[in-house]
C-alpha cells in the first residue's frame, strides 16, 4: 500500500522512524517531505514553495492512505490542507488520524488512533490478515 504521512514539518525527525516501520511492514511511504532538500541557489522562495506544494499534492494523489499526525497543532496549516485534499478524493483514499481530533473535519477520518504504536499494530494486523486470506 502507498501511504502519505502528514504532520508538522518540525516533526519530521519524530515521524521518520514510523515511516521506517511502515516500510518494514511492506508499505511504500510516498511522503518525500520527510527528507526535504534545501532550496536551490537562484530559486526564489515562492517558486520553491510552489514546487513543494505540487510535489506533495501529487504524492497524496498517488497514496492509498493518508495518515495525519495531530500530536502537535500547527499555526501554518499545511498538514490540514493535505488532509483536506485527501478528503476531497471522497472514497478514493483512506484517511486516518494519529492523535487528537482537533477540528470538525477530523471527524471524517476512517480511523483514529491515540498513538503511532496503536496505528502500526492495527495496520500490521489488517495487512497481514488481507495477505493471509489472499485478497
Amino acid at each position: 500500500m502507498q501511504i502519505y504521512l502528514a504532520a508538522r514539518f518540525e516533526r519530521r525527525l519524530a515521524i521518520r522512524p514510523w515511516a521506517d516501520a511502515l516500510w518494514t511492514l511492506g508499505h511504500e511511504v510516498v511522503s518525500s517531505w520527510l527528507n526535504e532538500v534545501s532550496r536551490m541557489p537562484g530559486m526564489s522562495s515562492p517558486e520553491f514553495y510552489k514546487k513543494l506544494a505540487i510535489k506533495d499534492l501529487t504524492e497524496i494523489r498517488a497514496a492509498d492512505l493518508l495518515i495525519l499526525d495531530t500530536a502537535e497543532a500547527s499555526e501554518r496549516g499545511g498538514k490540514e490542507v493535505e488532509w483536506g485534499y485527501a478528503l476531497g478524493q471522497f472514497q478514493g483514499k483512506l484517511v486516518w488520524i494519529v492523535g487528537p481530533q482537533r477540528n470538525v473535519f477530523h471527524y471524517l477520518a476512517d480511523r483514529v488512533f491515540p498513538d503511532w504504536e496503536t496505528c502500526l499494530q492495527y495496520l500490521k494486523e489488517e495487512y497481514d490478515a488481507l495477505h493471509r486470506s489472499g485478497e
